[in-house]
């Protein structure tokens, strides 16, 4: 037996001897080994393990225990495992470990309150042992009749002969395997969809007072099709509760026989389908734009002749477009359904994010484009074949002004094998094609740089030639302290310069450091030799929104970069990677990948939920690709974190820098919103890596009167975050559903 170390991992707060205060949703402990560091596969490998733990709330304080394991591949909330609280209090419970143990992470209630933690136990259980243990728990989930006489044995023979083996072996597996804690799509579908969906009648109401009431072209391309596709995606159309819609198929030259005859049939009996027929196949790109060509109405949308969508689709896409006429395009969430027909990976979307979209074909289905603007940029190009929607909406968007998105789930990508919709993998052709329509779009929107794919099919890097190369002022606010860096202790200051310097490949640049004055003259030193100059802070109190603000005053660059001490450089051309994103017009404040010591991630970006700033994704995977790529591509959020945050000065000036009032924190993400009032976007650069030697295990504490002056400024100003799905876990922001809710 392991008795394991309890360690604080966030949003805990100790009280006492045990006891414990959480300062948030998600309170962490990780349980390591109790002579230090991680429990390793040598202690802890496949197989079962009994753990107990003295876990107790405390006045109305409810557990709800969640054991995370780490595989190698970090803590992931589809692998998290919600443990049971004995009658009597305390956890008790067994769970089978993957192959691979590289830490876990127990994760004790979901909400705010004190509770009581002071030990906790791991008991690898081994062949009859482990068979044993998994009998009884199966025994106690049966019904008292079934259970038997008292002595376990005779309670088990009972058993054996009360249902054959096949059935008694998987009740025997079902009962001892580990209760997945992710939360489930089909509890958000009856929860949150389905009492949402309008009636029929309700729409026939609204749809007969609607003031715009547009013909939509429909557009779609078939080649041989299965038969109970083709019907499904026809049968979802006409059963659109919005009338006015034409469908203009083009059937690419079809060799199966079953093709032409349903096309015809529907032609003849529906009016609004419009059929042209090819006599040669010209793929996707000809078949499309043939379909296109048959268009009349005001606005075109795009369907796969496999896919399917609900029938108030159209219905809502209008209902928007009547809120705000001006609209100039619009786009819904999706999903994809297998072909069972059974939902799954819904992709609630941001809104509207250009960076995002330089990386990632995020707009997708189910979106509507104005067809005078369709004419004005052209059809689908044959050099973007593969991609040619992605190519389409990238040229559409250059023309636009007014976008909205409709965060309903409007579209159902059918997951055939061999389809792009169960993976991009399966067509390498399609990420070639989308390169060249994101080579095409950077030149004529800035000019071409590069473009790569990440390592992640379906995400790219764009990135455009620097128009220029100003000089740029690196502020860094700094008390001159150690820390333990890989096992030693380091002059942070003097190991960020020396970063600075022998990393960074982008010359222009000056570093003007913020002190106490009292520097170290080893330290004092170290600006010398790395051509830093330093301005010293000489108030009392600390206050590291006056530092900053101190520190651009004395540089002297036309842009700023604020970096904290305790940064170290990976990407050399992080300056240029992040001077080319802030160059892009509506672009206000561009934050890197930061990367704890240990290479989990520790920012990506920052949410703004409930009022309360977060980083999503933290301590994650460095591989961690994100949701529908939000880690691994360039993408817009409300606010990126001081620690390295890069501004023009004119803009950081025109609102007055850094709020003062925000001593410690929040700072950043208040100067990012305030740079969003004046129509300035934040963006992360994914590209972007850089060390934060911040303490992965330090839980983060807001003053009060902080908390309060955010709240009283930001509440109402952003009820909502517009990047980050309000069906997502808030605290700690991870882009899953919220277990706690679905």
């Amino acid at each position: 037996m392991i008795a394991c170390r309890i360690e604080p991992k966030g949003q805990v707060e100790p009280e006492g001897e045990g006891v414990w205060r959480s300062t948030g949703s998600d309170p962490q402990f990780r349980l390591t080994h109790p002579r230090g560091g991680r429990l390793f596969p040598l202690r802890l490998s496949a197989g079962w393990v009994r753990i107990r733990a003295d876990l107790e709330g405390l006045g109305a304080t409810k557990p709800v225990p969640l054991l995370y394991v780490d595989d190698g591949s970090g803590f992931r909330e589809d692998e998290a495992v919600r443990l049971e609280m004995r009658e009597d209090g305390g956890i008790d419970d067994l769970v089978r470990l993957p192959r691979r143990v590289r830490g876990l992470r127990l994760d004790p209630l979901a909400a705010s309150g004190r509770f009581r933690l002071a030990r906790a136990t791991l008991e690898p259980l081994r062949g009859p042992a482990a068979a044993l243990a998994v009998a009884r728990r199966l025994l106690a989930r049966l019904p008292e009749e079934e259970r038997g006489g008292r002595a376990l044995l005779g309670r088990l023979a009972r058993l054996a002969l009360s249902r054959p083996p096949a059935a008694l072996w998987r009740a025997f597996w079902d009962s001892a395997r580990p209760r997945p804690a992710a939360a489930s799509y089909a509890a958000w579908i009856e929860r949150v969809e389905r009492p949402a969906l309008p009636s029929p009648e309700a729409m026939r109401a609204a749809i007969d007072g609607f003031r715009v009431r547009p013909r939509i072209s429909i557009v779609m391309p078939v080649y041989n099709t299965p038969r109970p596709y083709l019907e499904a995606a026809l049968a979802s159309i006409r059963a659109q509760a919005y009338p006015d819609w034409e469908l203009c198929l083009c059937d690419d030259a079809s060799t199966a026989p079953h093709v032409a005859p349903m096309l015809d049939a529907l032609a003849a009996e529906e009016p609004r389908v419009r059929l042209h027929r090819r006599t040669t196949n010209g793929g996707i790109v000809g078949a499309s734009n043939d379909a296109l060509a048959l268009a009349t109405g005001d606005w075109i949308t795009l369907i796969d002749h496999d896919d399917t969508i609900p029938p108030h689709a159209l219905f809502a896409l209008v209902a928007a477009l009547n809120e705000d006429p001006q609209t100039d395009f619009l786009y819904s969430d999706e999903d994809k359904i297998t072909i069972a027909g059974e939902r799954y990976e819904p992709f609630f979307k941001p809104d509207w994010s250009p960076e995002t979209l330089e990386a990632c074909m995020y707009t997708a289905h189910l979106a509507l484009y104005r067809r005078d603007i369709v004419t004005r940029i052209g059809a689908f190009r044959p050099e973007c074949e593969g991609a040619q929607d992605y190519d389409f909406v990238l040229r559409y968007t250059e023309h636009v002004t007014r976008v909205r998105h409709v965060d309903q789930v409007l579209y159902h990508w059918r997951a055939i094998p061999g389809s792009t919709a169960q993976a991009m993998d399966n067509k390498g052709y399609v990420v070639a094609a989308a390169v060249r329509a994101l080579e095409d779009r950077a030149r004529r929107t800035g000019g071409l740089d590069v473009v790569r794919p990440t390592a992640f099919a379906g995400s790219f890097h764009l990135r455009r030639p620097l128009a220029g190369r100003p000089l740029v002022s690196i502020v860094i606010p700094t008390a001159g302290r150690d820390s333990a860096v890989r096992g030693r202790t380091v002059d942070l200051l003097a190991a960020c310069l020396a970063s600075l310097r022998e990393r960074s490949t982008y010359e222009a640049i000056e570093i003007v450091a913020v002190d106490n004055g009292d520097l170290r003259p080893a330290t004092g030193a170290a600006l010398e030799r790395f051509g830093a100059r330093s301005v010293t802070w000489d108030r009392p109190v600390f206050n590291v929104a006056a530092k900053m603000n101190l520190g651009a005053r004395a540089a002297t660059g036309e842009v700023l970069v604020f970096l904290n001490d305790d940064i170290e450089v990976i990407s050399p051309d992080w300056i240029e990677a992040m001077l080319a994103l802030l160059q892009i017009p509506g672009v206000g404040a561009v934050g890197p990948r930061l990367l704890f010591e240990t290479g989990e991630l520790q920012h990506v970006g920052v949410t703004v939920i409930d009022a309360t700033p977060d980083h999503p994704r933290r301590s994650y995977p460095r591989e961690d690709p994100g949701h529908f790529f939000s880690t691994a591509g360039n993408r817009n959020y409300l606010a990126v974190t001081g620690a390295c945050v890069m501004v023009r000065r004119a803009d950081f000036e025109a609102i007055g820098g850094f709020d003062e009032d925000f001593a410690v924190n929040y700072n950043d993400v208040d100067l990012c919103l305030r740079l969003r009032e004046r129509g300035l976007r934040s963006v992360y650069c994914a590209e972007v890596e850089l060390y934060h030697y911040e303490s992965r295990n330090r839980a983060r504490t807001v003053a009060a009167d902080e908390q309060a002056r955010f709240r009283a400024r930001w509440a109402e100003a952003i009820p909502k975050d517009p990047y980050y799905s309000e069906w997502f876990e808030a605290l700690p922001p991870t882009f899953e559903l919220d277990p706690a809710r679905f």
